[in-house]
C-alpha cells in the first residue's frame, strides 16, 4: 500500500476488512477539529448500495494529546443506548496500515454548528435543549462497570478533581508563552478550597457542549468528540456545558437553549443526582482553567510552528480572552 494515496489506502484496507469489494464515490476531509482527521467516505458495492462512513484518524500535532482508543471505547460503551452515538465498526492501532491509528464508524445524518452560533438551533433551541441535558443525564447514569470501561480506572488514588486539576495545570505550565496572573489566582483558589473527596466515580464525556452534536431539524442524532473521556465528577461535563463561553452574548441560556435552571433541573432529574451549589461553583470556575489549557496549547501549537491552523491562533485569541473574563467575573463574586 506504500504508493497509493490516502484514498485507494483506506479503499484497500475496507474492502480486506470486510472480505467485500467497493468503489470509492466520495473521500473528502471536514475540517474544524483540532484533535483528530476526520473524513467523510462514501463506497458503494457491486449490488449499487452505499455505504457511509467517517473515519478519524490521530493527527501529528493534536491540540490535546489523547489516545484513539479512549474515543473508541466510549463510543462502544454506548452503543444501542440512550445516547445516540455512532454504529463503531472498527478500531486500528497499528500505525502501518494507514499511517496512523484511527477509528471508521457509520456516518450519522445530521449537521454540527458552530458553539458560538447564537441562532444555530433556531427555532428548535428548546427542543433540543431538552434533548442536550437529558442526554448529559443519561452519560451520567452509564454503569462503569461495563467491560469497555475497565481500562478508565484512574491508577492513582486522588480524588477526581486533583487529578483533573493537575493534569491540565501542567498543560499550562509546559505551554504558556508567558505570565497568567487571573489564571493563576483561580487556580490557586481552586487549590486552597477543594470539593469534596468522598465521591463515586462517573463517566465523564469530557467535551459535552454545543458545537460537539449533531442534530436534524429538533432532534439530537449524535453525540461526537469523546477522546477526553474519563471516569471522574459528573459536576465536570454539567459545570463545562453551563458555562458561559458556550452562550457568550445569552449567559440565562447556556449553550444558547434553555435556561439554566430548567437545564440543571432536567440534568438533575434524569441523573438521580442532587446538586451540591458550592461544588457546582468549584467545577465552573475549573471549567475556566481548563478552557484556557487547550487555548493555551493552541496557541504554543501555532506559536511553535506545530500545527498551523488559523483555528489554533483563533482558539488562543478570542476564546482565551473569554475565558480570562469569566474567571475574573466568578472571582469576584466568590470574593
Amino acid at each position: 500500500m506504500e504508493n497509493l494515496n490516502l484514498e485507494e489506502q483506506f479503499l484497500e484496507y475496507f474492502c480486506k476488512l470486510e472480505d467485500k469489494d467497493y468503489s470509492l464515490v466520495s473521500f473528502s476531509r471536514i475540517f474544524g477539529g483540532a484533535s483528530r482527521e476526520t473524513y467523510r467516505v462514501n463506497l458503494r458495492d457491486k449490488k449499487d448500495q452505499e455505504r457511509k462512513l467517517i473515519y478519524r484518524r490521530t493527527q501529528e500535532n493534536s491540540l490535546i494529546d489523547t489516545d484513539q482508543k479512549t474515543e473508541y471505547l466510549a463510543y462502544s460503551a454506548f452503543q444501542d443506548s440512550l445516547v445516540p452515538v455512532p454504529k463503531i465498526i472498527t478500531l486500528e492501532e497499528d500505525s502501518t496500515k494507514l499511517g496512523a491509528p484511527f477509528i471508521i464508524m457509520e456516518e450519522l445524518k445530521g449537521q454540527a454548528a458552530s458553539p458560538f452560533d447564537k441562532e444555530a438551533y433556531s427555532p428548535n433551541e428548546k427542543e433540543i435543549g431538552k434533548q442536550f441535558w437529558k442526554i448529559l443525564g443519561e452519560i451520567v447514569k452509564k454503569e462503569v462497570d461495563d467491560p469497555n470501561l475497565k481500562e478508565f480506572f484512574p491508577r492513582d488514588k486522588n480524588p477526581s478533581w486533583k487529578r483533573e486539576l493537575d493534569k491540565w495545570v501542567e498543560v499550562i505550565r509546559q505551554d504558556s508563552l508567558g505570565e497568567e496572573p487571573i489564571l493563576e489566582a483561580a487556580i490557586r483558589h481552586l487549590e486552597k478550597n477543594p470539593p469534596s473527596e468522598d465521591e463515586d466515580l462517573y463517566f465523564v464525556h469530557g467535551d459535552y457542549r454545543n458545537g460537539n452534536f449533531l442534530f436534524l431539524d429538533n432532534k439530537i442524532t449524535g453525540i461526537l468528540d469523546w477522546e477526553m473521556a474519563h471516569l471522574g465528577n459528573p459536576l465536570e461535563d454539567l459545570a463545562w456545558a453551563l458555562s458561559p463561553i458556550w452562550s457568550w452574548t445569552d449567559h440565562s441560556r447556556p449553550a444558547y437553549l434553555i435556561d439554566r435552571s430548567e437545564a440543571i433541573n432536567i440534568w438533575s432529574n434524569t441523573s438521580g443526582l442532587t446538586i451540591d451549589e458550592k461544588e457546582l461553583e468549584w467545577w465552573e470556575l475549573f471549567s475556566c482553567v481548563k478552557g484556557l489549557a487547550i487555548w493555551i496549547s493552541a496557541g504554543h501549537e501555532f506559536n511553535s510552528f506545530k500545527n498551523s491552523d488559523p483555528i489554533n491562533l483563533f482558539s488562543a485569541w478570542l476564546p482565551g480572552d473569554i475565558h480570562t473574563q469569566i474567571i475574573l467575573e466568578k472571582l469576584e463574586k466568590i470574593a
